[in-house]
């Protein structure tokens, strides 16, 4: 048999070389076939061109300010290891004061498949931002299960400052992840449990 393979992979490449070659392709099936002068050069068509980037599609220039730089570099450093999540969530406003919700997930020092999970509420915009409060969701570090996702849901015009949270936790005895839920407002005990729709 792989001899039968061999013979119709070589009879694959004659054929289709033939049929690329001008001097022994047949436009007439009458018409003669003359070999190629050995003489002259073959007629090869250039390869093309590789297609060179727009401005748009060029990377990004790096930052040309070393110092601005070093200090990004600096705050991604100060990140202790244990820290194994970071994510900006959504925006909240109360007033004038407006920011954005960022959870935090940080592995327990003392047992590596515990984690506990903070919500911080910082405030400000761009660069200019600070911590105005921390909360551990406790419940987090309780359930017999992993947290294997989670998701924001848009802020209510009702509760511009509020958020909420679905969580998808695998539980350590089974195979399909269950859905918890918080919620969370300022200066209110937060809620969190199995999501009740």
């Amino acid at each position: 048999m792989p001899h039968l393979r061999h013979w119709l992979a070589c009879t694959a490449f004659v054929v289709m070389a033939v049929s690329q070659t001008p001097a022994l392709a047949q436009a007439d099936a009458g018409a003669a076939v003359t070999a190629p002068d050995a003489t002259q050069p073959a007629d090869v068509p250039a390869p093309p061109e590789p297609a060179q980037p727009t401005e748009s599609e060029a990377a990004p220039a790096a930052s040309g300010d070393p110092e601005i730089a070093a200090k990004a570099k600096a705050a991604a450093e100060a990140l202790s290891p244990q820290v194994q999540d970071v994510q900006i969530v959504g925006p909240w406003s109360d007033g004038t004061s407006e920011g954005v919700w960022r959870t935090v997930m940080v592995q327990s020092q003392t047992d590596d498949s515990a984690f506990h999970f903070f919500v911080q509420q910082l405030e400000g915009a761009g660069s200019d931002m600070s911590v105005r409060a921390t909360t551990e969701v406790a419940e987090i570090n309780q359930i017999e299960g992993a947290v294997v996702g989670y998701r924001a849901d848009e802020p209510s015009e009702e509760q511009p400052n509020g958020l909420t949270l679905f969580f998808d936790i695998l539980p350590k005895d089974g195979e399909i992840a269950e859905t918890y839920e918080l919620h969370f407002f300022p200066g209110e005990p937060y809620s969190f449990g199995p999501a009740t729709n």
